[in-house]
């Protein structure tokens, strides 16, 4: 297998570990493979809970409803001469193009369309967006403020939901968390996820292996803090989850070693989990 990867992806895996065996390099490889596949449930519950929580609360401002077609042209025929029909919630159009992809790929399909369908297939990356965008002019008094509040009920006490620091500070926090859901969809560098700050701002890279697990590990408490100012439950749900386990199993030094010293090959987690891994390994490589 390590000859279908490119020499400087492989070159970057080797600095970083300072890898001295092929079997070391590919037991790196293999545990940041193991580490991303722990990282996508947590990214995923994360995602779903804050795209319906956003999408429940637009829906609520301006139809009064659980879910409604507030990203959809307003229905209805319209006057000869009349505009083009508007969408209920203004926004860019990059967001309307990315919404006007998804009905006409439905359509060129013969699916049926409704507006769950969209909020499913939207990116996280929208939803981002949507946020930065709440602060516009155009849009209703009190959008933003009834908006955030809905969708982030348990966000700090004293928030201010429609202050510009509040909506600012949420945009940077889900910045620092697409950033590592695209490393994990594009096998990206995981190994060097920044930690940031409460504030959303990015701070100290790993340099070595032993301050990837520490980020890592302070990266998921992020993700589950974030997610609490949707609702207290979902943390708890992750955390109590099996992924959540597996994610804390790997994120050790004896998890590291053990792929090390494996290669990463078959039955080098069950070999983890089940105890027959070696504390010792772990002396013999770099951290």
């Amino acid at each position: 297998m390590k000859n279908h990867f490119t020499a400087p992806r492989l070159a970057t895996v080797q600095r970083f570990f300072r890898s001295d065996s092929s079997t070391d390099l590919m037991g790196c490889y293999a545990w940041c493979q193991a580490l991303s596949a722990a990282l996508l449930p947590l990214l995923g519950d994360f995602e779903v809970s804050l795209r319906n929580a956003l999408h429940r609360s637009l829906s609520q401002f301006y139809m009064g409803a659980d879910s409604a077609p507030w990203m959809l042209p307003l229905a209805g025929p319209l006057p000869a001469g009349a505009p083009q029909a508007k969408t209920p919630h203004a926004m860019s159009s990059g967001d309307k193009r990315d919404i006007a992809t998804i009905v006409d790929r439905r359509a060129k399909r013969n699916r049926a369309l409704g507006q769950d369908d969209i909020v499913a297939a939207l990116s996280f990356g929208f939803w981002e967006q949507l946020v930065n965008g709440l602060g516009r002019g155009q849009h209703p008094n009190g959008l933003q403020e009834a908006v955030l509040r809905s969708a982030f009920p348990f966000a700090p006490t004293g928030t201010a939901y429609a202050s510009a620091a509040f909506r600012e500070q949420l945009v940077r926090l889900l910045r620092m968390v697409r950033d590592v859901r695209n490393r994990v969809g594009h096998h990206d560098a995981i190994w060097a996820i920044p930690e940031f700050n409460i504030a959303g701002h990015p701070g100290f890279i790993p340099r070595r292996p032993r301050h990837t697990l520490t980020s890592t590990k302070l990266f998921a408490l992020r993700v589950v803090w974030l997610a609490s100012w949707i609702d207290p439950a979902i943390s708890a749900h992750i955390e109590k989850s099996d992924h959540w386990a597996c994610l804390q199993m790997l994120l050790s030094r004896r998890a590291l070693a053990t792929y090390r010293s494996r290669g990463g090959r078959t039955d080098t987690y069950h070999a983890l989990i089940t105890g027959r891994a070696s504390l010792r390994s772990a002396r013999s490589f770099h951290f």
